[in-house]
């Protein structure tokens, strides 16, 4: 490599050959040292925790893989079944993975296919798939394995299919520019009714006139059949308008804040302080373009819960500060306020105007309810390194325990998922918050990982510190 520039067509093919042998040398010694380490993990734990024991030692040893490896838990853990199998009942295709002949994802089409084949059998169908897989690409192989697979053994198709079902799920992933993907695993002929049925929307929508594109409208008949929308996409009234069920807030001056989201009754909570927060309904659109698309003859939208963080200058217009939104990201000042035009529920966060930081609540062990929203929208996610747990489905934690001193105030508390609640509470991951929003992980091994707020939060002024002043009420 030192020399590349010099190379001709075939010394560079050359390169690329040895490299992609190194890589699955690698991804094969990766797959070791995981089984590894969960068998160490399994001496330790199982000692002390019984039948408990094999799944703590997985789910513990997967977490100290995925903070190394800089995954997500989840990642990790799909990483580490791999990679038992590689290492136990599949060392076959280990040894072409470590030989270059396939690559990881070859390998991983063998696992998936080699699934509830009996045991006196599996050594011999994987020979068989390892000698259709060289030498062609990955869709290639998984339509031959997958055919020999269902040629050979039948009988495995209903359970497989059972496994399969029983994974159905839908996917929220965040995109660029106030858009994200929303993804849905179901079966088949489900989901090829489904998209069919969108088909023939389209189609009949565009053969009215309609100059969106098919993508344009299916994604919009989507949208309005899960909001609970009537008609036609192009409809008028489905959306409501700009002042229904309008409520206001009032905060105070300085960097205030607003947390939002939706409900049935109107309710204004007052606080003194530097900051007022707002929980929004669904979002309405004065200028007509968005909503229009969107609605339908008829609407009735669902009840839902969502969290805006806002500026109160920006609220009333004063700037063009994006605000948050939680579980998402920054929004334009635009959007916000179209949902702050139709906030239902107002919650009074008080807020330093120097640090914006939220103030404790001393030694009361209840976290009151604007610093739990306030939480909320601070972390996210799980604090814990490489979670993407969503603080709607995690409990808030002291860092330093109540019973042991611990404060109720935002500098000591996290919101985490039970699995990395319960790591913590056993001991075996320790956390610290070294300041304000700032988590500090120690794993069983000793290394120590950092991990920060979902929102930036500014440098605290030594000069001026909130908490020397009483808290005001929340």
């Amino acid at each position: 490599m030192a020399n590349l520039e010099s190379f001709d067509e075939h010394a560079t093919g050359e390169v690329l050959a040895r490299l992609a042998h190194l890589v699955r040398w690698t991804q094969a010694q990766e797959a070791r040292a995981l089984n590894h380490m969960e068998e160490l993990f399994r001496k330790d734990v199982c000692k002390h925790f019984g039948s408990e024991g094999p799944g703590i030692a997985f789910s513990v040893a997967a977490a100290e893989c995925a903070a190394i490896l800089n995954v997500p838990q989840t990642t990790a853990q799909g990483m580490m079944v791999e990679a038992g199998r590689l290492c136990s009942t599949h060392t076959a295709t280990l040894n072409g993975l470590e030989q270059g002949r396939i690559s990881y994802a070859h390998a991983q089409v063998v696992l998936d296919q080699c699934q509830d084949i009996p045991d006196s059998k599996l050594p011999e169908f994987e020979a068989e798939l390892l000698a259709k897989a060289e030498g062609i690409t990955r869709p290639q192989f998984c339509a031959k394995a997958r055919r020999l697979r269902e040629k050979t053994y039948p009988e495995t198709i209903p359970e497989r299919h059972q496994t399969a079902f029983e994974k159905r799920k839908v996917v929220l992933e965040r995109d660029e520019d106030g858009m994200s993907w929303l993804s849905a695993h179901l079966r088949a002929e489900h989901a090829q009714q489904i998209y069919t049925a969108l088909c023939t929307s389209a189609r009949g929508e565009q053969a009215d006139g309609d100059l969106r594109t098919a993508d344009q409208l299916r994604a919009d008949i989507l949208t309005q059949l899960l909001m609970g929308g009537l008609g036609s996409p192009r409809g008028g009234g489905g959306v409501p308008r700009e002042g229904a069920g309008r409520s206001g807030g009032r905060g105070g001056t300085g960097n205030a804040h607003g947390v939002g989201g939706s409900g049935n009754r109107v309710r204004r909570d007052r606080s003194s302080g530097s900051g007022g927060a707002a929980t929004a309904g669904t979002p309405d659109d004065a200028s007509g373009t968005e909503s229009d698309e969107l609605s339908g003859s008829t609407g009735v939208l669902p009840r839902a819960e969502i969290m805006v963080l806002i500026n109160a200058e920006t609220l009333f217009g004063a700037d063009e500060q994006p605000a948050e939104l939680h579980g998402y990201g920054p929004i334009s000042a635009d959007a916000a306020r179209r949902l702050a035009r139709n906030a239902v529920h107002w919650t009074g966060l008080a807020q330093d105007p120097q640090t914006g930081e939220i103030l404790g609540v001393g030694r009361r062990r209840k976290v009151p309810a604007g610093l739990a929203r306030w939480l909320r929208a601070r972390d996210g996610t799980c604090r814990f390194p490489g979670c993407r747990v969503s603080t709607a489905v995690t409990e808030i934690d002291h860092t330093t325990d109540w019973a042991n001193g611990g404060d109720t105030e935002h500098g000591n508390l996290e919101h985490l998922c039970r699995r990395h609640h319960r790591f913590k509470t056993l001991g075996f991951w320790k956390a610290t918050q070294p300041t304000p929003g700032v988590m500090e992980w120690t794993s069983p091994t000793g290394r120590v990982y950092r991990t920060e707020p979902f929102l930036e939060l500014r440098c605290h002024d030594a000069e001026t510190d909130p908490r020397d002043e009483p808290p005001p009420p929340f």
